[in-house]
């Protein structure tokens, strides 16, 4: 997707990633050293631990990056991403649990610091998200972090779409026309949306370079245009997706999804 905001996005999940179990682990280490009154089994300084750990973080990060923590399709559904995230935690502390017990030097003062630490994790991982994900919406207010987006069809699917996304504030897509007979688009998103009778000239009115990701709810009985739209994502490396309005186009090997509970393959 040619939207760099995603971009920008997963980075500042990365970076909230990493201060979260920096502090995390900061934390367990506080807990259990300077609160916790009972005598620990290594004395290691607090510098020297907190180094070593954030040595291993970025082999951490990568299990969350395998485990799609840093995908779309994971991160916009948020049980799922909690559910990833607990899983990621735990992974990413038997790591760093085997690295102590592999290393000569030992990391951990008592062996309830990891034990917290893990509960801290994926507390303090949910905290940053859920922090990051309301400064975006935030900044959709402000028309700030928008996925511009064409859409192509005028069936029953494609204003249900529309009804789904008009809303920049809450969606964080910005309708920039659809393309399609403007006897299928509802009234009420006619006098708000501009209607185009071919793709070509909503590219030549809009500009190539502003659309971010192109949706479909309708294949044309003409393969010429399907073609143009998809050659046209591809080249302008635009995201893609199809939303069907009938259940007959599911057939073979897809790969089938939820587009802001509407289907698309």
């Amino acid at each position: 997707m040619k939207n760099n905001i995603s971009l920008v996005y997963n980075f500042f999940l990365v970076i909230g990633d990493f201060l979260a179990l920096v502090v995390a682990f900061v934390g367990a280490f506080i807990l259990r050293v300077t609160i916790d009154s009972r005598p620990i089994a290594q004395t290691i300084p607090a510098r020297t631990y907190l180094l070593v750990f954030v040595s291993l973080l970025p082999f951490w990060l990568i299990i969350f990056a395998l485990l799609g923590l840093y995908n779309s399709n994971i991160y916009e559904k948020r049980f799922t991403e909690a559910g990833r995230l607990f899983l990621g935690s735990f992974i990413g502390l038997l790591f760093v649990v085997f690295w102590s017990f592999i290393s000569v030097e030992p990391i951990f003062p008592a062996k309830l610091v990891p034990i917290y630490g893990f509960g801290l994790s994926f507390f303090f991982l949910l905290i940053f998200r859920n922090l990051v994900r309301a400064t975006r919406a935030a900044l959709f207010s402000y028309n700030i972090g928008l996925t511009h987006i064409l859409i192509v069809g005028s069936t029953t699917m494609t204003n249900e779409l529309i009804d789904s996304l008009v809303d920049s504030r809450r969606s964080g897509y910005k309708i920039l026309g659809v393309v399609g007979k403007a006897a299928g688009i509802h009234a009420k998103f006619r006098n708000k949306l501009e209607v185009f009778d071919t793709f070509s000239k909503a590219v030549q009115v809009i500009g190539a370079d502003t659309i971010h990701s192109i949706v479909q709810t309708e294949l044309y009985a003409d393969d010429e245009r399907n073609k143009e739209i998809l050659l046209f994502s591809q080249v302008h490396h635009v995201g893609y997706r199809f939303a069907p309005g009938n259940s007959e186009l599911f057939v073979g090997n897809l790969d089938v999804e939820l587009f802001l509970s509407l289907i698309h393959i």
